[in-house]
C-alpha cells in the first residue's frame, strides 16, 4: 500500500477504512449515487446505522437502488438538505462526510453552496461524537465552486485548534483543479 494517494478517492477510502466505526452511527451529507454510503456501510455493518441525504430525488433514488441491492438495511435517508439532516438524528454520529459539487451525471446548475455548506459542517461539529472524523471533498470547477472553497478554508482555518484538527490533502502537482480533501478530527 503506498503512503502517497494518487487519487481523492484513495484519501478517503483510507480514512473510512483505517476510522474506529464499526457498530457506530455514520452520515453521507450528500448521497449522491450513494458510493460512499455503501462504504461506510461496509465497514460500520450491521449492528451500525447510516443516515444519508441529498436535496434531489434522483440521487436518494440512485443510493436507495444501490443500498437494497447489496442487502442493507440498517441506513435512512433524507430527500433534504445538510443543514436540515441534524433535525432528525439524535444520537452522535462517529463520521460525516461531505462531497460538494454536483450530482454525477446530472444537472451541473443544482450544487452546493458556501452558506449551506458551511451551516452544515457547523450543525455536524455540534453532532460528532468524541475522536470522530469530518471529511470534506472539495470539487472545482462548477458555478460557485471557488467561492464555497474559499469559504470553507476560511471557516476551517478559523476553528479552535484546542478542540479540532484540520488537515487539508491536495495533490500538488496534477492539473485540472483535483479536488481538495480536508479532514476534521474532534478533541472535545
Amino acid at each position: 500500500m503506498s503512503l502517497v494517494k494518487y487519487n481523492y478517492r484513495q484519501i478517503v477510502d483510507d480514512i473510512i477504512g483505517n476510522a474506529n466505526i464499526v457498530g457506530k452511527v455514520c452520515l453521507d451529507a450528500t448521497c449522491g449515487r450513494g458510493n460512499d454510503s455503501l462504504k461506510l456501510l461496509d465497514k460500520i455493518g450491521i449492528k451500525g446505522f447510516l443516515y444519508a441525504c441529498d436535496i434531489q430525488e434522483e440521487a436518494i433514488n440512485s443510493t436507495m437502488e444501490l443500498l437494497k441491492s447489496k442487502g442493507y438495511e440498517n441506513f435512512k435517508l433524507f430527500n433534504k438538505s445538510h443543514t436540515e439532516v441534524f433535525d432528525y438524528i439524535k444520537e452522535p454520529i462517529s463520521l460525516i462526510i461531505y462531497n460538494l459539487g454536483y450530482l454525477p451525471k446530472s444537472d451541473k446548475k443544482v450544487v452546493t453552496e458556501a452558506d449551506s455548506t458551511i451551516l452544515s459542517i457547523e450543525r455536524g461539529l455540534n453532532s460528532i461524537s468524541k475522536d470522530g472524523i469530518i471529511i470534506v471533498v472539495s470539487y472545482l470547477g462548477h458555478e460557485g465552486s471557488f467561492e464555497e472553497r474559499a469559504a470553507l478554508e476560511k471557516f476551517l482555518s478559523q476553528l479552535e485548534q484546542k478542540e479540532y484538527m484540520v488537515e487539508k490533502r491536495e495533490f500538488f502537482n496534477q492539473q485540472n483543479n483535483p479536488p481538495i480533501v480536508y479532514l476534521i478530527g474532534v478533541r472535545k
